[in-house]
């Protein structure tokens, strides 16, 4: 992979935009900090399961996915301190490690009698030509010649890696510190940004080649991961698209809720109740007799709902084991389980930001920032072996987002008329019902 395309991935899929200047130098310092940690986790989890085994450095998808998004907030922050001026991290790190095997001084001295002499030679003739054309460098260019200074080797330099990885993190928080803790804690030195992510991406870069991993493995798999949530113009294709029309899911239609009784709602589509009279099934009043909304977003966001598909009597009867697997009870459960995991979440993060019932409704999920890949990835993990497991991360989010923003004003407002859109993927609210509707509904169901 070239690394001017990643560079402007990275600029692409940068959600900070919006922000002052120091809020997004911020989200990016932090974010590298968390990533790191990620990344040590990663590493360690597969050291210590395979401590003595000679498969310790086989990769797997959490290795390469950590590394990756320290890639990207490398490449974001990189961005973000040099506004006026691009730096090519890469080519930055080869100059500071050409200068330092040139320095006369004791350290470099050290550093020489350290290196493989051959393997310092050819860095030192391959360093003089690099980059030639920085808009041509793929990352395989620094990976091949930067891995040309490892001092250790292994084991060994994985575990250097780790802990180097972590000191680089703390020197980029230290001018967070008051004046007063930075003179107080001295142990982190103040060192130049882009010296500090230069040594960050060689550790990255080592750590891919002891994994035997490509970097541009890597940062092909973190385009993959971040567009799957960033790019919200793809969507997946309908998963009944082949589907008899009678076994489709409707393209679209209405659902009213309408409240009948304290704490007891009902739903009704073409006048006729859907599915059995709702409560919260909970000891406290927490709106959840509503979340019947979550199936009409997974609809229509994803395509995808197989106890709407059942309440709708469109199970797709014709072929049997597509009926018994992605159409019963199964899949219907593992949707209803989806549903409150995300709910359990949301009210999660609503009481840590100290929004509390008396002040009216919790509002979970007012934002994206609040959809965190952790959410995402626990959600396909549980849908793993359903059809709907083809479905993108900004599906997912979008219906979070949209499910919840009508979830929200229905136990505001108590009642209302969900127009769900397969075509257009879209939800729409009006709190209005027809007031016929609202007649019948005085008769016990």
């Amino acid at each position: 992979m070239l690394v001017s395309t990643y560079d402007t991935f990275v600029q692409k899929t940068d959600q900070t935009a919006t922000l002052s200047s120091e809020e997004r130098l911020d989200v990016a310092t932090y974010g590298i900090a968390a990533e790191v940690g990620s990344v040590i986790s990663a590493i360690k989890k597969r050291l210590l399961a395979h401590a003595g085994s000679a498969t310790w450095n086989t990769a797997d998808t959490e290795i390469i996915e950590e590394l990756g998004d320290v890639i990207w907030y490398c490449f974001l922050l990189a961005r973000l301190a040099n506004p006026t001026k691009p730096v090519n991290l890469f080519s930055h790190d080869i100059v500071n490690l050409k200068r330092e095997l040139g320095a006369g001084d004791e350290r470099a001295e050290r550093i020489r009698r350290v290196l493989d002499p051959s393997k310092r030679e050819v860095f030192l003739a391959a360093a003089e030509d690099f980059p030639r054309a920085t808009r041509d460098m793929t990352f395989e260019d620094y990976q091949k010649i930067a891995f040309l200074t490892a001092r250790t080797s292994e084991r060994t330099l994985a575990e250097v890696c780790l802990v180097v990885l972590q000191q680089l993190s703390a020197q980029l928080l230290r001018p967070k510190l008051p004046s007063i803790e930075r003179e107080l804690n001295d142990a982190v030195v103040d060192r130049p940004i882009n010296d500090i992510l230069g040594e960050m991406a060689w550790h990255i870069s080592a750590l891919a080649s002891l994994f035997r991993l490509s970097l541009s493995e890597v940062a092909q798999a973190n385009v993959e991961k971040v567009s799957d949530r960033w790019d919200r113009d793809v969507r997946t294709p309908l998963h009944d698209v082949d589907a008899a029309p009678s076994e489709q899911l409707p393209r679209r239609f209405e659902v009213t809720f309408i409240t009948v009784a304290e704490g007891r709602s009902r739903m009704y589509i073409n006048d006729q109740q859907l599915g059995s009279e709702l409560t919260d099934n909970s000891y406290g009043d927490d709106g959840y007799r509503f979340h019947d909304v979550m199936h009409l977003a997974n609809a229509a966001k994803l395509g995808w709902s197989p106890v709407l598909r059942s309440l709708m009597k469109r199970k797709r009867k014709s072929d049997p084991r597509t009926d018994e697997v992605e159409d019963g009870a199964r899949a219907q459960i593992v949707e209803e389980a989806v549903i409150k995991a995300i709910h359990a979440e949301g009210e999660r993060l609503a009481t840590l930001r100290g929004q509390r019932e008396k002040a009216g409704p919790l509002r979970l999920f007012s934002s994206s920032a609040e959809i965190s890949f952790g959410l995402l990835k626990s959600i396909r993990n549980l849908v793993s072996d359903l059809e709907v497991k083809t479905n993108r991360y900004s599906e997912w989010e979008a219906a979070i987002l949209d499910g919840y923003e009508i979830f929200h004003r229905l136990r505001s407002e108590g009642q209302g008329t969900v127009t769900v859109d397969l075509d257009t993927r879209s939800l729409a609210f009006d709190s209005k019902v027809r007031a016929g509707l609202v007649e019948q509904v005085k008769t016990p169901a």
